[in-house]
């Protein structure tokens, strides 16, 4: 396979809205600073606004919903995969290029339908007796996750369901992925490391992703969102992980 063909399989999909273009500047700047040799096409989904760069590609959109509109992105793309991705997912280190690659190009090779690149939840069992991946088994929770992840788009076209959020998605897509034949998979550790879970929770910047900005010394808007308290952002994790440790005993 030619090195442009290579590139060809993969799209990247940065979903977003015009309510959340303050995250645009942060999210690009540090995207293009860690990712220099990114060989794939950039593609924004927003409103009426769009981030002005070469290297993006705004798609704009009437909001009609998350399902629908990835429905209407998957017009203007050609790729057979795309790497999914929101706007408040900040990398924080560098990307390897041919890490990347040579996943979407076992995907091919494997016939898989999903590979998650954030290892939240964990995989079930190793796939293959490979050390990186593993397998999500059908009935996992949250086996759909719009974490950073690569998708064939005909599989992600399968699960999608006219009018439904993100959010639901991953609670209803993931029962729906339950019969599907293909390989739904996860790295053991993470591809793309990002600030996690998200830089904007609830609507409210995460103190940390700020942090993380000033770090870089990229300007962050603060006009259009408050901040989350620390207090909450300790108590969010003690419970996540109170639940995590819960639905491990249960299972």
């Amino acid at each position: 396979m030619s090195f442009e063909e290579k590139n060809n399989l993969c799209s990247i999909i940065v979903s977003s809205c015009d309510a959340y273009s303050d995250a645009w500047h942060p999210f690009f700047t540090l995207f293009f600073r860690y990712w220099v040799d990114c060989p794939f096409q950039v593609y924004l989904i927003s409103g009426k606004k769009g981030y002005e760069d070469v290297r993006v590609k705004n798609v704009l959109l009437e909001d009609k919903g998350w399902a629908n509109n990835m429905f209407e992105m998957f017009k203007e793309i050609k790729s057979p995969y795309i790497l999914y991705l929101q706007e408040d997912y900040f990398l924080q280190s560098k990307v390897v290029t041919e890490n990347v690659s040579e996943l979407v190009e076992k995907m091919e090779r494997w016939g898989a339908g999903y590979l998650r690149l954030m290892s939240s939840p964990r995989p079930d069992v190793v796939f293959d007796a490979n050390p990186i991946l593993g397998i999500i088994n059908p009935h996992s929770p949250y086996r759909v996750s719009l974490q950073a992840s690569i998708w064939k788009v005909e599989t992600l076209k399968k699960l999608l369901c006219p009018g439904e959020s993100g959010w639901s998605m991953e609670k209803y897509g993931s029962e729906r992925s339950s019969v599907l034949p293909e390989l739904f998979l996860s790295t053991f550790r993470p591809i793309l490391d990002y600030y996690t879970p998200t830089a904007i929770k609830k609507g409210k910047w995460m103190p940390g992703a700020l942090w993380l900005c000033k770090k870089e010394g990229i300007v962050v808007d603060m006009s259009m969102r408050p901040v989350y308290t620390w207090r909450k952002v300790v108590w969010g994790r003690i419970r996540n992980h109170l639940s995590t440790i819960f639905h491990s005993c249960m299972s």
